[in-house]
């Protein structure tokens, strides 16, 4: 194994030693380029371009395979803010926290606990504990 990819592969292990399951956004840069009222110039779109996304779950999912752990990969539409206690979507704006019910939560957690949620929801292996790694069922 040549040198720089030895250091890609050691990298993602020892990041998917902390855990089984890693839930990856459906994120899709070219339908974020083609929106019109998308500016390119904004310093966001720039770095969510140039991150090179795609390539990056796929040597996680390579890498997970590997070693015996699970990518799944998860739409996180309005997770950030819905209020995942009540399912209430809320206008937010810049706000760093999301009220609902009385309860006031940090948006980042509230969006990861919503991504969480909607994995449970959308992926039934994950609620009774059994979930597929590689060729599941085949011998």
């Amino acid at each position: 194994m040549r040198g720089a990819k030895l250091r890609v592969v050691v990298a993602y292990r020892d990041r998917l030693a902390r855990f089984d399951l890693i839930l990856l956004p459906t994120f899709e840069t070219k339908e974020l380029s083609a929106k019109s009222r998308c500016k390119i110039r904004a310093k966001s779109v720039r770095a969510i371009l140039g991150y090179a996304f795609f390539r990056f779950g796929q040597r996680l999912e390579a890498v997970a395979k590997r070693v015996g752990k699970v990518v799944l990969r998860v739409n996180e539409a309005y997770t950030s803010k819905t209020a995942s206690w009540t399912g209430e979507i809320k206008s937010i704006g810049g706000a760093k926290t999301i009220t609902s019910n009385g309860l006031t939560v940090d948006r980042d957690i509230n969006g990861a606990r919503g991504i969480f949620l909607r994995a449970l929801v959308d992926t039934p292996s994950l609620r009774h504990g059994r979930v597929c790694v590689g060729a599941c069922g085949q011998a």
